[in-house]
């Protein structure tokens, strides 16, 4: 068997993406099949039930899905003692009403999703093949998975359940995403996403209607200061009210994430725009809702942490640029569990979020080749010698 390791990285993991040449149309293929699969969160079964079948053609074993809906399947190691977690989520920002046509067009893929996160699951569903095209077979056993509820509201539920319910030892975590290529998150911060709702109660009316209250809240949070020390930003994402340019709404959203390097932190800023709402509701009269839709911890391995130093040569052996670590949600979920993680993107792209979103082909190789060494150097034991 042809070993890859990460302790030379230089000679065999540069040569994986030749070596991997011939399946670049399966991985294509995979991507444009996963990807036309609407897949919105809470909606992601129908994806799933895909990945599972190309699971079992993959001849992977346990095959199935768990109570959260998860799609699994399972790779068996030469001892089998402990097993790595090899996950990319299955859901989409995009409703299922949206037409999910993916394009290959020269150089790139194009179509919503494709970044987020159709590409991860292409990836996540071909590389099983591409082990036994290498004759890679691992010490430990290898845990495939479709991840649902992820993105927003879904708050990395199926990450999280998985991680709870199952019995197996978890030595490692490799997140999947599709882009960009050179991410190696480590890192997560402590971060509350949450919506703030004014609405005018019918039955007494405010005049104002509900986005004057909303736009009060707002100037409040704009005032607010924030500690530089814990690098603490709140991030406005989205407003939205109304139906009329010549009817007051009677109701205005706003949407928008806080994020900083200590929990109590964000904990208490959490707790100063709460008491804001409040203080809106009663001098104007207006409803005013403060709801969570997604909380994560600050944490995450240090930057000398053999999987984070493995996975840095790994990248530059490839002539992949490495860049800046940023938070990654995946790395809270593990470390909730005490379980070392890394999220890795396999190509480059652009228009993330919108339907002509797009991921170049080039690249795609050099993403699969980083995958497999990183693998290799987790079941090398660089996760325990720390």
């Amino acid at each position: 068997m042809n070993e890859i390791t990460a302790e030379a990285p230089s000679e065999p993991i540069q040569d994986l993406p030749r070596r991997l040449e011939g399946y670049r149309e399966m991985l294509l293929a995979n991507l444009v099949m996963a990807g036309e699969i609407p897949a919105p969160t809470f909606q992601e079964q129908a994806r799933v039930e895909f990945v599972k079948q190309r699971f079992v053609e993959c001849g992977l074993e346990q095959v199935s899905s768990d109570a959260a809906g998860n799609g699994l399947g399972l790779l068996r190691g030469r001892t089998g003692s402990r097993a790595i977690l090899l996950h990319a989520h299955a859901d989409t920002p995009f409703p299922e009403t949206l037409p999910h046509t993916l394009n290959v067009e020269p150089g790139r893929v194009v179509g919503p999703g494709v970044a987020d996160n159709a590409l991860g699951v292409a990836a996540l569903i071909t590389l099983p093949t591409l082990l036994e095209h290498l004759d890679i077979r691992l010490d430990n056993d290898l845990v495939f998975m479709a991840s649902v509820r992820s993105l927003g509201r879904g708050n990395l539920e199926g990450l999280r359940a998985f991680l709870v319910t199952t019995q197996l030892p978890i030595l490692a975590g490799i997140s999947i995403e599709g882009v960009p290529l050179g991410r190696m998150d480590y890192v997560s911060q402590a971060t509350v996403g949450a919506e703030i709702t004014c609405r005018v109660d019918p039955d007494h009316p405010v005049e104002a209607g509900a986005i004057p209250a909303l736009n009060q809240v707002l100037t409040q949070l704009r005032a607010m200061e924030l500690p530089a020390e814990s690098h603490t930003r709140l991030v406005l994402g989205s407003v939205a009210g109304g139906t009329s340019y010549k009817s007051p709404a009677l109701s205005a959203t706003l949407r928008f994430q806080l994020r900083g390097d200590a929990d109590p932190v964000v904990e208490g800023i959490t707790e100063q725009i709460v008491a804001i709402c409040d203080a809106v509701a009663r001098s104007t009269g207006v409803r005013v809702a403060f709801d969570v839709i997604a909380r994560t911890r600050a944490g995450g391995l240090p930057d000398d942490h053999p999987l984070v130093v493995r996975t840095r040569r790994i990248l530059e052996a490839l002539q992949i640029e490495p860049l800046p670590p940023t938070h990654s949600s995946a790395a809270s979920v593990f470390l909730e569990r005490q379980i070392p993680s890394i999220t890795l993107g396999v190509s480059f792209g652009a228009h993330r979020g919108e339907p002509s979103e797009y991921v170049e082909i080039p690249p795609m190789l050099k993403g699969m080749a980083q995958l497999i060494g990183v693998l290799k150097a987790v079941d090398g034991g660089c996760c325990d010698r720390h």
